[in-house]
């Protein structure tokens, strides 16, 4: 499939969305307006994968828990879109240097286990970044990010990481094993 969008127009799709919604939404009427006339150019010309992206980041603009994938030449920038809505950062679309749910989830049990067992000084700070992220999460409707951070904070305070582990699943599953196993006397 062929993209009549260039990858500079998609990239500021992106993240002018993701600011949209993670951080300035005065802005929204103003974006919003300007992703109806990408719209109307793309529907006078017919380009049927284009008019689908634009329409899917239009309603995600209004229902920031859309999760369906577009099924278009635009799935990549669609995801870096999820995925930004996730960890509550701008996403680059090129792969390896995307901050992605993955690098989230081992970024903080890494920082847990540092606090645990070598760092035990970076608690306040450790305990801060952790909120700021829970709070993005909380922002972005992302639940299970919400209930992995809300424990990653509840351990940080004293709870037992074993009787958490029970509300982790998948991915999350596998980075709070990682917690447990890594943390003294878990």
């Amino acid at each position: 499939m062929t993209q009549a969008l260039t990858s500079e127009q998609v990239h500021q799709i992106v993240n002018n969305t993701l600011l949209v919604l993670l951080a300035r939404p005065e802005l929204q009427r103003e974006w919003r307006a300007n992703l109806l006339d990408l719209l109307k150019q793309a529907r006078e010309q017919a380009l049927e994968d284009e008019m689908l992206f634009v329409a899917a980041v239009l309603s995600l603009l209004e229902k920031p828990n859309d999760r369906l994938p577009t099924g278009t030449a635009y799935d990549y920038a669609w995801e870096a879109l999820l995925t930004g809505l996730k960890t509550g950062r701008l996403q680059p679309l090129d792969d390896e240097d995307g901050f992605s749910l993955e690098h989230l989830l081992r970024s903080v049990a890494e920082a847990l286990v540092a606090v645990f067992t070598t760092s035990p000084d970076q608690r306040d700070v450790v305990t801060r970044e952790v909120q700021n992220m829970l709070q993005a999460a909380q922002d972005s409707n992302v639940p299970e990010l919400e209930t992995w951070l809300a424990d990653a904070l509840a351990v940080l305070n004293g709870a037992d990481p074993i009787a958490l582990a029970q509300h982790h699943e998948g991915l999350y599953g596998a980075y709070w094993q990682a917690i447990v196993a890594n943390i003294p006397n878990a």
